[in-house]
C-alpha cells in the first residue's frame, strides 16, 4: 500500500504482513467512514476504516497516523495562537472532533504545523460543504486531507521523537 510505504521511507515504523505471533495488529477494512482508534489499543486486532470517499492518499495516510499514535493537529492545547474554530458552522454531531486537548492530554512535540496531514482542511464537517470550520489565523488556505501529499516534514519528525528512532 503507496500510503504505508510512504510512512515507512519517513520513519522507523515498518508496516508488516500479520503473523500467526502478532498479539496486536492493524486491519484495514471497508466500514462506514474514514476512521481509526487513536495510538496501539493493545487489545489485538484494531481496525483502520477506510470506506466509501476514503481511498485518498492523504486520507490513508492520515488513519495511519492515527493508529501510530496521532492525533489531530487542530485538537492541539495551543490551537487557538493558530486557528479559529467556528463552532457555528460545524455539524453538531462532529463537534467531538474538534475538541481542543488539554496540555496534560497531548505532547507538543513541534510546533504547530499548518501543513500537517493530521489537520484538518477549511471546511471539515460543515454544515453544508462549504461553510469554514477551521480558519488560520494567518489567512492561508487549509486544504483537505484528501488533496494532500503525505506527511509533512513535522509530522515525519513527530515520528521520529515519539518512536526515538
Amino acid at each position: 500500500m503507496g500510503a504505508m510505504r510512504h510512512i515507512e521511507e519517513r520513519s522507523c515504523i515498518r508496516f508488516v504482513p500479520k503473523e500467526p505471533h502478532h498479539k496486536d495488529y492493524i486491519r484495514i477494512i471497508l466500514a462506514n467512514g474514514c476512521w481509526s482508534f487513536w495510538g496501539r489499543q493493545g487489545t489485538g486486532e484494531q481496525k483502520v476504516s477506510l470506506g466509501y470517499g476514503c481511498h485518498y492518499f492523504g486520507t490513508i495516510v492520515h488513519e495511519l497516523l492515527h493508529a501510530i499514535g496521532f492525533q489531530h493537529e487542530h485538537n492541539r492545547s495551543d490551537r487557538d495562537d493558530y486557528v479559529t474554530i467556528n463552532w457555528q458552522n460545524i455539524e453538531e454531531k462532529w463537534y467531538y472532533a474538534f475538541r481542543k486537548l488539554l496540555p496534560q492530554q497531548h505532547r507538543l512535540l513541534t510546533p504547530f504545523d499548518y501543513n500537517s496531514i493530521m489537520l484538518y482542511g477549511e471546511t471539515a464537517f460543515s454544515k453544508d460543504g462549504v461553510l469554514k470550520t477551521i480558519v488560520a489565523k494567518d489567512g492561508r488556505f487549509l486544504p483537505a486531507n484528501a488533496y494532500k501529499k503525505g506527511m509533512s516534514e513535522s509530522d515525519a519528525q513527530r515520528i521520529r521523537i515519539l518512536y526515538e528512532c
